[in-house]
Order: structure tokens, then C-alpha cells, then sequence
């Protein structure tokens, strides 16, 4: 079966694929904005996965302590992709772009400062450290305590949850290229129970351990919608776009439109 060709059915099989040949989730009957196909113009370099750089990473410019080793977090991570591996519906995942992350046991009160003061300054750490000759900027200026929700339908309050409990691993696909901010909504409640919507705590870890996937030599990245969060404006979004080779992060009206180079996560934890 063309993977492509699933998009136009109103539903999948229990054995159809839920991803394509390159890791991007098949749009299913949605009725919000997206791509059906895509001439994958916009796309992601894989980074190299080093768990144990990666591991050093996030601890290091978290600045928190951390109680999970860097053979636990690779051990839990491979987990996650060979189960993902495992299961035809979502082996087509693991052949896209995947970053492993982790993120320490923590409650915040309130979810945009603590994405503020703690996640973007990470962010802003590792990439100096990583890529000195590059630059991340965050050009939203007014602020994030108290404007940032999370979408019911988004599946992200489980990983927030999980915070709270004990440190959390997952792995990060930024797999829901060319969907619209409802139609990635839409299409998470249509996907198994273990796909959460990326948020901001997760897509920043991601970026964190791996602080050049937006870097393109060769080509154009995506921009990064957290499309998990709501904001203070209806139709008004935030997320990491690549400006040349800096990074950058800042907020946007997106109407409920799609475009050829917006791109969301999807996140699996273990």
C-alpha cells in the first residue's frame, strides 16, 4: 500500500501505518487545514544521537539535579523506539527524524515562566556552547508567565504529570509536517494512546540535548510550532524557527492555517 494514498480513506486498518517512508504522520480524515501530500521541502537533519552527550546536556544547562543516569536514559529511550520499532502501525516513525530527551522531576505553577526562566535560557546555553558562531534569540519580549495553557486535546498534560511523579524520557518526532495547528489537535486523538502533542518543556529538552535540529546546510528547516500550548490570543501560537543559521524563538497568528514549512511534534515517554 502507498502510504500516501491512506490520506484519502476516513480511516486506517490496525495494520496500516500510521507514518509514511520517511517518518511523517499520514493525515487521515481531518477536516482542518493540512498538506495531504508534500514535496518535503522543508525538512529536518537528523542529528547524531550520542545519549550520553545528550544526557550531559540536559543536565548540565537544566541546571537541576538530576536523578536518572545516562545509561538509564539511553536504556529507556532505546526502549521506546524498538517498541515503536515492534508494532507495524508505528514502525514508519523510527525511519524520520527522532531525539531522545529527558526532563527532571518538577511541578510549576505556572507553565510559561517556568518555560521562560528555566527551558529558553537552557536553550539558549546549550546552542552558545554547541554552536558558538551561531546565535539564539528569543524575540518575544513581553513575557510568558501566565499566558501559556494547555489544549485538552492535546495529550500533554500526561507528560507534565509524569513530571511530577519521577524524571521523565521520551523521544521527539517532529513528524506532523504540514499540519495546521487544529489539524495536528484533531489528528492526535485519531493516533494510539502513547502519542502525546509536543509541547514546551519536551520540544525544548529536545533541543536542549540536541541543539542543532533546526541547523540546515543544505537546505530549509520547519519552523517548530508548540502546538500543544494555547496562548493569551486565539489563533496566536509559539515556536523555534531558524533564522539563517541562529535559532530563534517567538509567537505568531497562525488562523487556523497551514503552511508548507510549519512543522509540530509528536512525543512518545517511556
Amino acid at each position: 500500500m502507498n502510504p500516501h494514498q491512506v490520506a484519502s480513506d476516513s480511516t486506517a486498518s490496525a495494520t496500516s501505518s500510521l507514518f509514511d517512508e520517511h517518518g511523517r504522520c499520514i493525515p487521515v480524515g481531518l477536516t482542518a487545514e493540512v498538506h495531504r501530500k508534500t514535496r518535503r521541502y522543508f525538512g529536518f537533519t537528523q542529528p547524531e544521537i550520542k545519549y550520553a552527550d545528550i544526557h550531559e546536556r540536559i543536565s548540565k544547562h537544566l541546571g537541576v539535579s538530576v536523578d536518572i543516569s545516562a545509561t538509564e536514559f539511553e536504556q529507556r529511550a532505546t526502549a521506546i523506539l524498538q517498541k515503536l520499532r515492534d508494532n507495524p502501525q508505528t514502525s514508519g516513525i523510527t525511519k524520520g527524524v527522532g531525539i531522545p530527551f529527558f526532563l527532571p522531576k518538577a511541578d510549576y505553577a505556572d507553565y510559561g515562566e517556568a518555560l521562560e526562566s528555566t527551558y529558553l535560557h537552557a536553550v539558549h546555553s546549550s546552542f552558545a556552547e554547541r554552536l558558538p558562531e551561531y546565535l539564539f534569540v528569543n524575540h518575544h519580549k513581553g513575557g510568558l508567565a501566565g499566558k501559556l495553557g494547555i489544549a485538552p486535546q492535546s495529550r500533554h498534560q500526561r507528560l507534565v504529570a509524569a513530571m511530577q511523579q519521577a524524571p521523565v524520557v521520551g523521544y521527539f518526532f517532529p513528524c506532523l509536517t504540514e499540519y495546521s495547528i487544529p489539524a495536528t489537535l484533531e489528528q492526535i486523538g485519531m493516533l494510539p494512546e502513547q502519542f502525546l502533542l509536543a509541547g514546551g518543556f519536551d520540544t525544548s529538552a529536545a533541543l536542549i540535548g540536541s541543539p542543532d535540529l533546526l541547523l540546515r546546510t543544505d537546505g530549509y528547516p520547519p519552523l517548530l510550532w508548540l502546538a500543544a500550548l494555547t496562548g493569551e490570543k486565539e489563533n496566536v501560537g509559539y515556536h523555534f524557527e531558524a533564522y539563517g543559521y541562529n535559532l530563534t524563538f517567538n509567537r505568531r497568528p497562525h488562523f487556523g492555517q497551514v503552511a508548507e514549512y510549519w512543522a509540530s511534534g509528536l512525543v512518545v515517554l517511556g
